[in-house]
């Protein structure tokens, strides 16, 4: 029997989406691509995607986790999705023996990814 996969946010991480759906309903531009619509829609779909499988995203291997990046989200197991615009959401997964639960970590420009997750080259 499968589990069901619950959405859950880390509080940074939901105050920014919350943000960010503001934005949207606001009809507030963005400063550069991609627009602020864009994103939510790249996240709203990434979303869903996890909700149907939770192993969605790729693994970022253990090599490229500094002590700071496992300490700041309390876990060494992180998934990667990749969303328009060259922006990463990122999230871990709790699970027991009823549910599976991802957390939504944080989403974040591909520049500061970059800058979190050492070992992998600029573009």
């Amino acid at each position: 029997m499968k589990k069901p996969v619950e959405i859950q946010f880390d509080k940074q991480a939901y105050e920014d989406y919350k943000e960010l759906q503001k934005n949207v309903e606001e009809n507030k531009k963005s400063k550069k691509k991609p627009t602020h619509e864009q994103l939510l829609n790249s996240l709203n779909a990434a979303i869903d995607n996890i909700k149907a499988n939770h192993r969605y995203g790729d693994l970022i291997p253990r090599k490229h986790l500094s002590k700071n990046t496992i300490n700041k989200y309390g876990t060494d197991k992180i998934f990667r999705v990749e969303l328009v615009g060259f922006w990463r959401l990122l999230y871990t997964i709790i699970g027991d023996e009823v549910k599976i639960i991802a957390l939504i970590l944080e989403y974040m420009d591909h520049k500061t990814y970059d800058k979190i997750f050492s070992g992998y080259k600029k573009k």
